[in-house]
């Protein structure tokens, strides 16, 4: 059952999200999770389960994690990617500026 919403966990070591994990696979109804890396989890679930998001968060505080994200599924990635952009943009335009005072 594929869902909408995703919450991330940021997690300050492994043995954290390890326990983390096991808290999910403990759950009356078990959301599809995966591990992003080393320190962050996805767990993705329907947008109307509100219990359930609330469930996935909460095992996410236990575990001695952060909530990073609890939006619509996608929306995280978008947000960072045009994070990275503007820093990119701005990176460019200091460069230019840079040569073209050197040009002078």
């Amino acid at each position: 059952m594929p869902g909408n919403w995703e919450v991330r966990g940021l997690f300050g070591n492994e043995f954290a999200m390890e326990s983390a994990i096991e808290g999910l696979k403990k759950l009356e109804k078990v959301p599809d999770f995966k591990v992003l890396d080393r320190r962050n989890l996805q767990v993705v679930l329907n947008q109307n389960d509100a219990k359930g998001r609330e469930l996935v968060k909460n095992v996410i505080k236990i575990a001695h994690g952060y909530v990073e994200s609890d939006a619509p599924l996608g929306q995280y990635d978008a947000k960072k990617a045009e994070i990275k952009r503007k820093k990119m943009k701005e990176y460019e335009e200091k460069v230019r500026a840079i040569t073209q005072q050197k040009k002078q």
